[in-house]
């Protein structure tokens, strides 16, 4: 587990065991002791973390509702007095024990507000949550990539939420995302760009991070935007790259990403 703090609030981070890399998050008001749990997958070092904190949890908070995002909120559920929130196009996939949450919508923890702001494409009910200079992307927004279609999934509305809400937010916002493939996601980076010096610098830097057994620092949204292709698929070396490989790509924005998403799919 890895702990982060700022003024009034603490943020844990812990990577699920046998998941596919999950990250789970709690996130406290260090003044009420407050907490909510955002995208749970195993209840039992998540609930370890809030009993030996003393925290008390008014909210299970889920980006989306794939089952490994899901997985752990019935057993919070059962030992906490807290309460789903989830996007309205979500509700049906979770416990009825849930609140509708809309983009826009600003959620209270104790003295803290997190902002709601839908992004569909992943899946149609996706949700980021905006904490101060935090922002929990959940599968939209990973460092050096982003989700794929493979369950309800839509590449053009994935393309509106980067082009339009992703790529709008402030530079300095730290990511904490849904699951780390930091690795393989730097490597697809630097097989479209292989000139990218911020790319290979950071996958470097991964890679020395992974062989001491420790898990990779938030990056923030500008950092993103110098080596993440899914924020720079209008670069002029990414639409270089991609017209020779597919000389029939169309010409927009839009055209770029999409064959981006389905490279990324097919890559290993």
């Amino acid at each position: 587990m890895d702990e982060f703090s700022g003024t009034g609030y603490g943020i844990a981070r812990i990577r699920a065991p046998e998941s596919d890399n999950n990250y789970n998050y709690i996130v406290w008001c260090t003044e009420t002791s407050e907490c909510a749990v955002i995208d749970p997958f195993d209840p039992i070092p998540i609930l370890s973390v809030i009993r030996d904190k003393g925290l008390s949890v008014k909210y299970i908070i889920n980006t989306h509702c794939h089952p490994d995002h899901i997985k752990g909120n019935d057993p919070i559920l059962k030992v906490t007095m807290s309460e789903i929130l989830v996007h309205t196009l979500g509700r049906d996939m979770v416990s009825p024990r849930s609140r509708a949450l809309n983009g826009g919508d600003t959620i209270e923890v104790g003295k803290l507000s997190l902002k709601a702001i839908h992004t569909p494409g992943h899946c149609p009910e996706h949700t980021i949550l905006v904490m101060g200079e935090n922002v929990f992307s959940g599968d939209t927004l990973y460092l050096a990539g982003t989700g794929n279609l493979k369950n309800r999934g839509d590449a053009d509305e994935l393309f509106k939420t980067m082009e339009n809400t992703i790529r709008t937010l402030p530079d300095g916002l730290r990511i904490f995302p849904g699951h780390d493939y930091s690795e393989p996601n730097l490597r697809f980076a630097l097989d479209l760009e292989p000139g990218n010096k911020e790319a290979k610098k950071k996958l470097d830097g991964i890679r020395k991070i992974e062989k001491k057994g420790k898990e990779p620092a938030p990056t923030t949204i500008g950092e993103e935007k110098k080596y993440n292709p899914f924020l720079r698929y209008d670069s002029p070396e990414i639409t270089k790259e991609l017209r020779k490989r597919n000389p029939a790509l169309g010409d927009s924005k839009a055209s770029y990403f999409v064959e981006l998403r389905k490279l990324r799919d097919e890559w290993k």
